[in-house]
């Protein structure tokens, strides 16, 4: 087996499907070279998947979930919670 390289891109197409109240762990090393490198990593007994990179491709994606996010929030707003009515 290869050894991983944080550097390379990956030739791997994926579909990651976020959840609320998901957990993941996250992790920071050196690689061999010296390099800083961070990780983060989500384990079910059924999947499992890492994201692994330096600190500037870290922050450049962790931006771009966070533009995801509004962009989607934005486009399809979350409806307002339905109040009961009196008795």
């Amino acid at each position: 087996m290869m050894p991983t390289d944080p550097t390379r891109r990956s030739a791997l197409s994926v579909a990651l499907l976020a959840h609320t109240g998901t957990d993941y762990d996250v992790d920071a090393w050196l690689a061999g070279d010296g390099q800083a490198n961070g990780s983060l990593r989500f384990d079910t007994d059924r999947a499992w998947f890492t994201i692994q990179g330096r600190p500037a491709a870290l922050w450049k994606l962790a931006e771009a979930l966070v533009r995801c996010a509004e962009l989607t929030e934005q486009t399809y707003p979350a409806p307002a919670p339905v109040e009961a009515a009196a008795s």
